[in-house]
């Protein structure tokens, strides 16, 4: 029987050109994110792999995860595998994403997200003003279609019919088109068949208030968490005392 894997990147920006690209540095975040994921597959007998030397080499190490559906040797191995950022961070009580969602219809499992799908169409489009491959698709298609990719579970099936469009990746000549961009535009053109997973798996907050006994998957996307003064860190540190830090490397 295949495994499942959880799959991390985790790579030097300078080994690629263009390493400056939407400002991403190195953060604490990816510490606590890699230990926060080692122990969540070690506790629900997951495979779990942090890729750190580049593969596709195209752009910026965000581009790397396309190899989940251009290398079919993959799927040699694995059931599903579950892409997860290297700034989301699993909560010790969250339970076992893939007995919660099986390989049964091969839909592209990601997480519902509001910004889309609780966005009117004017809105969506409106927000999508800055990304060149929004252009040719509706508000409407937008709100249904478009994902935030930070956690998504794929598969065999799901890469394949997916891939006669992810494999023109490096036809990407444009540099203010980002992976999440690119990857928004193949789901669309493709047609994949796309399920909404339940939001607290790829929850986006950088500390305000909230409930974290609800969240399963903590998403620290954005800036702050360059910034040490921000109300994340010391909730992290009274979850997971055993990991330690380095903060005095932030900007105040």
């Amino acid at each position: 029987m295949k495994k499942n894997l959880v799959i991390q990147y985790y790579i030097d920006v300078q080994k690629y050109s263009q390493p400056k690209f939407n400002n991403l540095k190195p953060s604490p975040m990816e510490t606590y994110s890699r230990n926060s994921f080692i122990t969540y597959c070690d506790k629900h007998n997951i495979d779990y792999l942090r890729i750190t030397e580049p593969k596709l080499g195209f752009k910026h190490p965000t581009w790397e995860r396309f190899d989940l559906w251009i290398d079919r040797s993959w799927w040699d191995k694995y059931e599903q595998i579950m892409y997860v950022d290297s700034d989301v961070i699993a909560m010790p009580h969250a339970p076992n994403i893939f007995e919660d969602y099986p390989t049964i219809d091969n839909k592209l499992k990601t997480c519902y997200y509001p910004k889309f799908r609780d966005a009117t169409p004017e809105g969506a489009k409106f927000n999508q003003r800055v990304n060149p491959m929004a252009e040719q698709f509706t508000g409407e298609t937008i709100c249904k279609r478009f994902v935030q990719p930070g956690v998504m579970i794929l598969n065999k099936v799901n890469t394949e019919f997916m891939l006669p469009w992810i494999s023109k990746y490096n036809d990407v000549e444009d540099d203010r088109i980002d992976d999440g961009m690119f990857l928004n535009a193949c789901i669309v053109k493709s047609d994949v068949p796309l399920l909404d997973m339940y939001r607290m798996y790829n929850f986006k907050n950088n500390g305000e208030k909230f409930d974290y006994n609800r969240v399963y998957f903590l998403h620290c996307a954005g800036g702050k968490k360059h910034k040490k003064h921000v109300k994340i860190w010391p909730k992290l540190k009274k979850i997971f005392p055993q990991v330690q830090v380095d903060l005095s490397v932030l900007a105040d």
